[in-house]
């Protein structure tokens, strides 16, 4: 008699939908930044609401605003135009729209802020909680009687003082202040910087993102500690011009790691009037500092000590001073090694009410979209900021147009899509302010309509001093719309 094997069949088709069912709740499976979609073989039969609970232990989703966002429906990389990020959805906005959760995030708190035709408005997701921009404009209400400081971190997109030129110079207008802010002891830019003459010699300088050479211990928000041999020096110029409150300021500082050595240095203002120092203050940082009317000075390290030693500056006692804190090649990356104590020591030493992180350009690819590795080193970075800087407001910006060439012409790399993904979401999760520049720039091809006007490079990626004057325009309107109706 044959055999029937059906009731054989029937249980391994059981079994087999048994262990299907199951693999739904199990964790995804990630190499690098490839994620396997997840295994629900009832996906089609699911209700948006069983979605939404589905989904209720992400981070992101656990942060939606009085029930706007409505999941659509789990999808791939391939089906949205926007690369969608590990761990996160495509959604409906308020309005119906078909965004990621990022933007839908995004929009809802927009809806809150108040626009204005023409600017690209600043997306604070703070809440009024530490970090958010409260703090920078409550600071600018006190311009008229203590400095102001803005810290802006980036790579060679804004090197030698592009585009935070005239983003000083247009504060400076407004609330007061004069002087080209923080330079560090060399600069390999200085003979390009607009805003103020720079001359040294004898140092050697040791950057983060040096493959070797440098040491966590003097890790520091700028990215660079130099050493010095008998008698380094660097002269700083004020140049004025076309921004003419960097001509000259009221003081000027040398900054230094006060717990290494002891040590002497010099300043000589305007060629004339030298002053001494003793550099042994004992604190991890210190600095020295000299003050009048000041058109040029000179720090010169008379005995080095085996010091270590990080840059000087021209300020004004009171109004906005912005500091370029451009690094190249620099990813940010660095912010995450800094010490604890050293970044409350530097806060302490030159304390910023406004840290501006301007990265992108040496993180986008042209043939990747998911920078979830990066949107998590983003967030280590705002969240060290914020635990060892209180009172300073961050503000994350995305990344700048950069356009790739195909058979049509040009067109924006998709890694920038994907990078400007992840600076958002490192925004929504730290619970600080966002800057869509992409938009501001005019979005798709607005590189290329730069190049044509002169204000940027043909490498269809760096602004050059024109661009940097435009884009700095589009971000004083963000702060000063922000600033007018917090």
């Amino acid at each position: 008699m044959e055999k029937n094997y059906l009731s054989g069949v029937v249980w391994i088709v059981l079994a087999s939908m048994a262990a299907l069912l199951c693999m739904f709740w199990l964790p995804g499976i990630c190499v690098g930044d490839w994620k396997m979609r997840k295994v629900d073989v009832l996906a089609d039969l699911r209700s948006d609401s069983a979605l939404c609970q589905l989904a209720a232990s992400d981070s992101l989703v656990a942060q939606m605003v009085n029930g706007d966002y409505h999941l659509a429906e789990i999808v791939d990389n391939v089906k949205s135009k926007t690369p969608v990020l590990e761990g996160s959805r495509l959604t409906h906005d308020s309005k119906g729209n078909v965004a990621t959760l990022e933007d839908s995030i995004l929009t809802a708190h927009a809806e809150r802020t108040v626009a204005r035709d023409g600017v690209t408005s600043i997306i604070d997701m703070s809440n009024g909680g530490n970090g958010g921009m409260a703090a920078f404009y409550h600071a600018l209400d006190q311009s008229g009687s203590r400095p102001v400081r803005i810290a802006v971190l980036g790579d060679s997109f804004i090197e030698g003082d592009i585009l935070t030129s005239m983003l000083r110079e247009l504060l400076q207008q407004r609330f007061g202040g004069s002087g080209a802010g923080y330079l560090p002891m060399t600069s390999i830019t200085a003979n390009v910087r607009s805003t103020a003459k720079q001359t040294f010699n004898g140092w050697s300088q040791h950057k983060a993102v040096d493959k070797s050479g440098y040491s966590d211990t003097y890790n520091n928000l700028t990215g660079n500690y130099f050493t010095a041999s008998q008698g380094a020096w660097v002269n700083l110029v004020g140049r004025g011009g076309s921004y003419p409150h960097a001509g000259s300021c009221t003081s000027s500082s040398f900054y230094f790691f006060g717990n290494t050595g002891d040590g002497y240095a010099t300043a000589v203002v305007n060629g004339t009037d030298t002053t001494h120092f003793s550099l042994s203050t004992g604190t991890m940082i210190g600095h020295a500092k000299v003050t009048g009317d000041i058109r040029s000075v000179r720090w010169s390290v008379t005995a080095p000590g085996n010091m270590v030693f990080l840059g000087a500056s021209m300020d004004s006692e009171t109004g906005i001073l912005v500091d370029n804190l451009a690094m190249r090649s620099a990813r940010g990356s660095h912010l995450i090694k800094i010490q604890p104590q050293v970044m409350t020591a530097f806060n302490h030493a030159r304390h910023y009410d406004l840290v501006i992180l301007m990265y992108g350009l040496n993180v986008a690819e042209a043939n990747r979209s998911i920078y979830t590795p990066y949107s998590n080193s983003i967030i280590a970075a705002v969240n060290n900021i914020k635990a060892n800087m209180p009172g300073t407001s961050v503000l994350i910006v995305g990344c700048s147009d950069r356009e790739e060439r195909f058979s049509g012409g040009w067109r924006t790399m998709k890694g920038v899509l994907g990078l400007i993904q992840a600076q958002k979401r490192a925004a929504i999760e730290t619970g600080v302010a966002f800057w869509d520049m992409y938009a501001a720039m005019g979005g798709e091809g607005s590189i290329v309509e730069m190049v044509k006007h002169g204000e940027a490079n043909s490498d269809y990626t760096h602004i050059n001093s024109r661009g940097g004057n435009r884009i700095a325009r589009y971000l004083f309107d963000a702060l000063m719309l922000g600033y007018e109706n917090r």
